[in-house]
């Protein structure tokens, strides 16, 4: 039934938006082996897309020949997807200059994989270590990215909704989080946010994410990872939740993660479907088992 729906509307929507997000892995095999499978199911639907969405962490761990290994890999692997990619930079995009400031005296901030693909033509990034969101226009919506972000010189850096180092230096207080709620009410068209993290109320929320709220009334959705569905033990109790409203609001967000089957229970992506009547549809993809499992329609 899901299939059948999923191809009745598909000339229907104005854009479309494929959502991946927490590749994450160490090993450069196991890498591989999920964002091969992820994309070869992609392509096998045969539907076209206007963006890829990244949500981050797509490399983990320190060892920078791995990292640029898998980064090559990914490049390579969404190079087949024609359309334009737009990353947001996650918490373990940090995880080699963490640990190597600590270990091995690094001062200056360095991040891998943003740094390879802000080189490419297709795909879209913030435009500075420090900038703490960038926006793109979709035609009938806009779009606020939220990456992780840090001192170019390595003082302090953002991660798991909290600021690290010496956190004193952080450039962003209450007024500039309130200039960025205020840019997005005054857009005229509704506006769709992402992010690594969820908004207070999503799993694994972030308290920097929350100094937003409340969001204005023309943010219909929220979408981030970080929290891999089916991970027991970093989302707790509600690792299977999908869905959520953001604290106070009814703005639903919606958990994108992982496109890895090792800590997650599936290799899973998102699909946003946004019609000309202004009404929304998420689909969730299982790349393991090359089916839709869910299908969440909101009307305008």
């Amino acid at each position: 039934m899901l299939e059948q729906i999923v191809r009745r509307r598909e000339g229907e929507a104005l854009v479309r938006l494929w959502i991946i997000t927490d590749l994450q892995q160490r090993i450069p095999e196991r890498a591989e082996y999920c964002m091969t499978r992820a994309v070869e199911d992609f392509l096998s639907l045969e539907l076209p897309v206007d963006a890829v969405c990244y949500l981050g962490d797509s490399v983990e761990g320190n060892d920078l020949g791995f990292i640029r290994t898998m980064t090559d890999m990914q490049i390579d692997r969404l190079s087949r997807v024609s359309a334009p990619k737009y990353y947001v930079v996650g918490n373990h995009d940090y995880e080699y200059f963490r640990y190597h400031q600590k270990h091995s005296g690094l001062a200056k901030l360095t991040l891998p994989f943003y740094e390879a693909v802000r080189a490419l033509p297709d795909w879209h990034v913030q435009d500075a270590f420090d900038t703490f969101c960038f926006t793109e226009d979709f035609g009938p919506f806009a779009a606020w990215f939220f990456p992780d972000h840090g001192d170019p010189a390595g003082a302090w850096h953002t991660t798991n909704g909290e600021v690290w180092g010496d956190a004193r230096r952080y450039i962003y207080d209450d007024a500039a989080y309130a200039a960025v709620r205020e840019a997005i009410a005054a857009c005229p068209k509704p506006v769709f946010t992402f992010s690594h993290y969820a908004f207070p109320g999503g799993n694994r929320e972030s308290p920097l994410l929350g100094r937003f709220l409340p969001l204005p009334q023309n943010v219909r959705m929220h979408f981030y990872g970080h929290a891999h569905i089916g991970d027991s033990y970093w989302a707790g109790k509600d690792c299977y939740r999908k869905l959520s409203a953001v604290d106070g609001q009814p703005i639903v967000q919606v958990n994108c993660s992982s496109l890895e089957n090792f800590r997650g229970s599936a290799i899973r992506s998102v699909f946003l479907e946004y019609y000309a009547d202004g009404d929304i549809a998420v689909l969730f993809r299982n790349h393991t088992l090359r089916r839709w499992d869910e299908w969440f329609l909101q009307a305008q």
